[in-house]
């Protein structure tokens, strides 16, 4: 049997994807980078109402630092943080309804 090209491996790992990404919308499975923006936003909020920006500066600077060992620049991984916690410190939560989830 001859071996497959790369061209029909990545077409059949992109039908694999898409049936998973259809099951789990069925399912209304969450993702593993929802729980990471709830867990972010409860996180930084949290911080923030406790007054404990000491802890929030500390956070900022291990994620920035994690993120710039992966390649990313540092100053708009700081940007983002700061964005962040403007955003989160309004004290809703800044995320839409998924309607696509409600039945």
């Amino acid at each position: 049997m001859a071996r497959q090209t790369q061209r029909e491996r990545n077409a059949k790992q992109r039908e694999r994807q898409r049936l998973l990404r259809d099951r789990h919308k069925i399912e209304r499975r969450p993702a593993r980078d929802d729980f990471a923006r709830i867990l972010l936003f409860r996180v930084i909020s949290g911080l923030l109402k406790t007054g404990k920006l000491t802890k929030l500066g500390e956070l900022e600077d291990e994620l920035v630092g994690e993120l710039t060992q992966q390649g990313f620049d540092e100053r708009a991984a700081y940007e983002v943080f700061s964005a962040l916690v403007e955003q989160y410190g309004c004290g809703d939560s800044p995320f839409r309804r998924k309607v696509h989830l409600i039945h």
